[in-house]
């Protein structure tokens, strides 16, 4: 039966709303509703709507109803297409992913895009940059290509040939994806250094040229390239350039502003960043960032308050991380009270379950406060083996309190137990490697020899200590 002319324009308000509804869809159940709808209306065979939900339920992991729905679709367009094999390259289904590219009818620029990324996702560098290269000669690139490409070499660690991708771009390709892919690349490959000055390159640029705007993930990767090298001078500029701008800090950048104010012991610069959030966002690694920072700058009883404020503001809750941080700050400010208080509270207050970092905070914490007893008898019967991050609190009780040495667990004895424990766990273990010292302290000479000698034998077969790697922060270069 034909349609007059007002019930087809009905139906197509009543397309273009469903299109719109899927795309902003917050759950499967809501999509299937609006799938459902769709086939009431005499609409389940329209290519634009169908690939709106092929998409929206590939979005969601819902890969089985995505296939089905491509499988189904009386005619598909590149669009079509293109939708199915982004959701089997997200998949990891590399060889499906493959065979549907290979027997497309026609292909666009964001087919290449979605196999090399594919390609790329899973780690065969070699397949995706033969394709890219086969693209390039096809002339069906775009520059999202180039930046999956080198979004691969980067998170492989190879930035050597991300560099020389980056080069054979020239001045006018980049986008301010690829410059924030490279900065992010260098500062997770342990470059802090090369990330500012791809950051100082990228300034000049828009100086000049007036085409490119730096994002918050620009800004937020350069804060904390300056944070790991210690620049915190040019860390300030950058927070300067960001309130000239009126750029509006989102939760990334304003962690990177704490992170970088707190370790530079700007502690009050720090807390200006982290009030000046809207409260709705400051995410649980805000939180965490404000209470270690207070903590570290000797501000024990203020990261004490923002512990409380977290939870009392209801929308973010406490992980072990967050209870690290708290007890930490209380171990470094001597509050015992409050930290025995917040450990005891922990799983039947907070649901967080006590790990070996938080036996190791509070018996750090016990220690310092000349409760060496306590310490031992905390450490001695904390569930399964104790590591020789715990048992490093107990290494120099001697230095900090003298316990008769005939006295269980107390002294001498403790601190040497402590340090037996460590060699027994691993000889190579970094925290091991400086029982000597410990031993030495205690005047216990045939020890340092024998202890010395079997870090050496350690060594000779490459158990020998790790070297602590620099701390890092990655951000998407989104």
């Amino acid at each position: 039966m034909l349609k007059s002319p007002v019930q087809l324009l009905m139906l197509s308000h009543a397309r273009a709303a469903l299109v719109r509804a899927i795309a902003a869809s917050a759950s499967c159940r809501e999509a299937q509703a609006l799938h459902s709808l769709a086939w009431k209306l005499g609409l389940a065979s329209d290519v634009v709507l169908v690939t709106a939900l092929l998409t929206r339920y590939a979005r969601r992991g819902l890969l089985g109803l995505a296939q089905r729905l491509f499988d189904e679709m009386p005619r598909r367009d590149v669009v079509a297409f293109n939708a199915m094999l982004a959701a089997l390259g997200a998949a990891g289904r590399v060889a499906d992913a493959r065979a549907l590219f290979e027997r497309m009818p026609g292909r666009t620029p964001a087919s290449w895009n979605a196999m090399v990324t594919c390609y790329c996702r899973a780690g065969d560098l070699g397949s995706a940059r033969l394709l890219f290269e086969t693209s390039l000669c096809a002339g069906s690139n775009s520059v999202v290509s180039w930046n999956a490409m080198i979004d691969g070499y980067c998170k492989a660690g190879s930035m050597d040939a991300a560099r020389d991708l980056f080069d054979r771009m020239g001045s006018t390709l980049p986008d301010v994806v690829t410059w924030n892919t490279m900065m992010a690349g260098y500062l997770r490959g342990g470059e802090p250094a090369a990330a500012i000055a791809m950051f100082h390159r990228l300034m000049q640029v828009q100086q000049q040229e007036h085409r490119l705007r730096p994002t918050t993930v620009t800004m937020a990767t350069a804060v904390t390239a300056c944070t790991q090298v210690g620049d915190f001078a040019l860390g300030r500029q950058i927070h300067l350039q960001i309130q000239q701008q009126g750029t509006r800090a989102d939760a990334v950048l304003s962690n990177a502003l704490m992170d970088m104010y707190f370790k530079s012991g700007s502690a009050d610069l720090a807390l200006d960043v982290f009030r000046a959030m809207p409260p709705s966002r400051r995410n649980l690694f805000c939180w965490n960032t404000a209470i270690a920072g207070l903590g570290m700058n000797g501000r024990g009883e203020d990261a004490v308050a923002a512990f409380h404020g977290m939870v009392r503001d209801g929308e973010v809750k406490p992980d072990a991380v967050t209870f690290v941080a708290v007890l930490s700050a209380c171990s470094h400010s001597g509050l015992v009270a409050v930290g025995r208080e917040l450990f005891a509270d922990m799983l039947p207050v907070y649901g967080v379950p006590p790990r070996a970092e938080h036996y190791g905070c509070v018996a750090d914490l016990l220690c310092r406060a000349g409760r060496a007893d306590e310490a031992a008898r905390l450490v001695r019967a904390m569930p399964g083996r104790p590591n020789a991050k715990v048992l490093g609190s107990l290494l120099l009780l001697d230095a900090g309190v003298r316990v008769p040495e005939r006295q269980e667990g107390g002294g001498v004895r403790m601190s040497e137990w402590a340090a037996r424990r460590i060699s027994e766990m691993d000889v190579g273990d970094g925290a091991a490697y400086g029982l000597s010292n410990v031993y030495a302290s205690l005047q216990r000479w045939d020890r340092v020899e024998e202890h010395r000698r079997e870090v050496s034998a350690a060594v000779r077969r490459g158990k020998g200590p790790r070297r602590k790697q620099p701390g890092r922060a990655c951000y998407d270069s989104g």
